[in-house]
Order: C-alpha cells, then structure tokens, then sequence
C-alpha cells in the first residue's frame, strides 16, 4: 500500500534552518559562499582565473549577488578543451593534486567524457547534497537501501550510496549481479528502498513478474530516480508505483555540479532548488538574459561548496521552470515546475511546429503497455526536420499505432508516423533508455 502524507504529518528536513529559510536568509547565505569562494578559485585555479582574466573581471568586481552575471558562463565544451589541452585532468583544480581522492567521468552522451576530481571534503559535499532528497523522501537509518548498479566511473548513484552511508543506512551493493539475483536479495532481505534510473525500475519489474514475484508485496516503500525523466512523467510514475507498491521520488544531477534538486513528498510535479549550495540562474538560450520566473529557459548553476574543482555559471543545456510559491512540506526553496522539461539541443521545428521528443514520449506512455519499450527518431527530409516513433505493440493491441497518432495530432497539432514493432525489438538496458535517436546530422533516404 502507497502510504501519502496525511495532515499534521511531520516534514523530514535533512537542513531545517536553510531548507525553511527566508529568501532574504539565503541571500545572505549565497553571498558569503559565493564571495569566498570566488576569492579562492582566482587565486589557486588556473581554469577559472584564465577565463576571469579573459573578460576582464576579478573578485574585487563582484559587490553583491546580482553582480554574478558580471562572470563568464562556463560549458562542457570549455572543460573539455582544457583536458584536451592539458592532459589528463585539465587545469579546474584549485588544491593541490595530493588533494584529490574520487575519480568520475561523464558518460559521453552530448560529448567526449569529461574526468573530474574530487577531493575528501567535496566528496563529503556532495553526499549531504544527496541527503537532502533522501531525508525529503522519508528515509532514515531505519531504512534498508539495495543499489542495483554496478560501481564505475560515472557518478550515476554513487553519491546516493555516500549519502546513505552520511545518514547511517544499512546499505546492500549488487554489483555485477544479474536483475533476478537483485530481486531475490531484496526480497530476501526485507529492503525498504532502492536506486536506480526509471528504465531499470520498469526492467526489474518485468523481470520480477517473469519469474513470479510480487514486487509490491515486498517491503519496498520508495523508489529514488535519477538519469532520465520518470518520476514527473504521470504514466510512468503510475506504473512504477503500480508495480512496486512504493512512492517515486525523484532528484537531478550533474557529475559536474552535483546534486542541486530533490523532490519532496507533497508534491510529486516539483523539484525542490538546494539555494544553501547552489546559485541558480534561469536564462534565455539563445541571448544568455534572465528569464522571469515561471518562463522557461536554460538552467545555469554555480555551485557553493565544492570550491576544489567548481562549475561557475555552468551552461547545463536543460530546460526549467522556476517558480516560487509555498509548499505543503514547508520548505521555502524555490522549485522547478516539472523538474527538467528538456535539452534545448533536442527542440525540432517539425513543419512550423517546436516540439521537443519529450513531449511526443510523455503521451506515448499513456498507451505503452507494462513491459513494452520505443524509440523517437529524427531525422532531416528536403531540407527539414522530422519525427518517427517506432513503439512495440503487442499483437492484441488493435489500432494502437492509429491511436497514439491520434492522440499526438489532437494535442500537439502534429501529424507523426507511428510503426508498431514486435515486442523485444529495443534492448533492455540497466541503465538509461535510449529512447530519442537524433539522425538529423546522417544523411536519410526516405520514401
């Protein structure tokens, strides 16, 4: 049973005094980290005070919060030049090399993977970032935490398992396990929570059913979602929870930045801003001017307390919307409106229509049965973008093409071509779903 909370329920904070915080609070709070750090990384980094020389401001130009937009943005393009450059770490360290104890790298999908360096302290950071969502998600040392992944280079759950660690959670690694000696170690061993990105969490429920189990009988009562959206998309969420019988959280993250959100358990459409440890800016992409709140534009972050290798006004490439406005839980952070909305690489102007794949595969959902799996294709013809989505369809399913295209073109305006394939045409992934193919860069025969 889906337990939600009841009024007069006790709010969980990991951070009480910032999380409920006036707004004139967390100014103040920003500034502070914002000013020392800003001191420190010009005179040890040598990335930043390059870049900080390069547009002709110093620390000493920055007198208060607004004055941040006098600072270059930073991108995944300029980290990346600078490992290039100077192999094989680049030049964003601002301690000494001795300093530094975790290796991760990014995964590569918008790029060559970037390495980054952590030391004991920005680790110990990161973790309590982390804290903040499980704490918000009703987790404590009561609690028993599975990680169905294994342990690489990514950042991927490491900073949940850190955390878990930071708050006392009993905590089962799985590594190298198959999905069905998972289920039976969480079965078997009464877990309360697990990990892992929206994709996994529906594999390991088809899995669980294919041999037999139960999942929403077991002593799962939430799942923490990251890598790829899930848990603010209705129809996903409804089958995750369907399927384990447990609440759906969810919290995004950057191997560069780290995690700077977290979703709380009144309002599952939300993602709760950390303003203690990050500045967030919500800019216009094409002109890098702010945008209003509740506007949607890119999401820039400068993070406040991992001064060892930071991200100064940070070019994320994601899509949000902010919105300030009072929550059921308490808390006085501003929060984004659906969490991440998109990539604004990803947005295609399909016949005079901007539509972003995110949007065509929230409604595929609706009609995608339990277990079934597609893939949203672009593609350029005569000189122009275009859409597909081949969905697997089981052979009972009458029409279902016709529908999903139905559906599409009543609220999207869009004419869309749907092809139904036969189940188990895409691959299972244990990780993020490769559910958008971008070919408008290939050259594409079409009938």
């Amino acid at each position: 049973m889906i337990s939600y909370p009841k009024k007069g329920d006790k709010e969980m904070f990991y951070d009480a005094k910032t999380e409920t915080a006036s707004s004139e609070q967390l100014e103040n709070l920003q500034w502070q980290k914002m000013i020392g750090m800003l001191k420190k990384v010009y005179e040890s980094n040598l990335f930043y005070r390059r870049k900080f020389n390069e547009h002709g401001v110093t620390p000493d130009d920055i007198n208060d919060l607004g004055d941040i937009i006098k600072l270059p943005f930073t991108s995944k393009q300029d980290f990346q030049r600078d490992q290039d450059n100077n192999p094989v770490f680049g030049t964003n360290l601002t301690e000494a090399f001795e300093n530094y104890v975790q290796f991760h790298q990014t995964t590569g999908t918008t790029g060559k993977p970037l390495r980054w360096l952590d030391t004991k302290e920005s680790w110990a950071w990161r973790a309590r970032c982390q804290a903040h969502a499980l704490t918000a998600a009703g987790i404590t040392n009561k609690d028993i935490l599975l990680l169905p992944f294994n342990f690489g280079p990514y950042t991927a759950f490491w900073g949940i398992y850190e955390a878990a660690q930071h708050l006392d959670i009993l905590t089962i690694p799985t590594g190298g396990w198959t999905t069905e000696q998972r289920i039976h170690c969480l079965i078997e061993n009464k877990a309360t929570l697990i990990a892992g990105t929206p994709t996994y969490m529906l594999r390991i429920a088809e899995a669980a059913q294919e041999i037999g189990v139960d999942l929403a009988s077991s002593y799962v009562r939430a799942l923490i979602l990251a890598g790829e959206p899930g848990a603010m998309i209705p129809a996903v969420r409804e089958k995750l929870e369907k399927a384990w019988g447990a609440r759906v959280f969810e919290y995004p993250g950057l191997t560069e930045t780290g995690t700077y959100a977290f979703m709380c358990s009144h309002n599952n459409q939300a993602l709760h801003i950390i303003e203690s440890e990050f500045i967030v800016e919500i800019l216009d992409p094409q002109t890098g001017r702010g945008v209003p709140d509740g506007g949607v534009g890119e999401l820039v972050l400068t993070n406040l307390g991992r001064t060892c290798s930071p991200a100064i006004r940070y070019r994320t490439g994601d899509l949000v919307k902010r919105v300030r406005k009072s929550c059921g839980c308490g808390r006085t952070l501003s929060q984004l409106d659906g969490g991440v909305l998109g990539r604004k690489d990803e947005m295609l102007i399909v016949r005079g229509v901007n539509i972003f794949p995110r949007a065509v595969g929230n409604i595929v959902e609706e009609f995608l049965e339990f277990g079934n799996e597609y893939q949203i294709i672009a593609y350029r013809r005569d000189g122009t973008d275009d859409l597909e989505v081949q969905v697997e369809i089981n052979p009972s399913s009458d029409n279902m093409d016709q529908i999903i295209a139905a559906e599409i073109k009543s609220r999207l305006n869009l004419r869309i071509k749907i092809d139904s394939v036969p189940k188990g045409t895409f691959v299972r992934s244990h990780y993020k779903g490769k559910r958008f193919i971008d070919k408008r860069k290939q050259a594409c025969n079409t009938d």
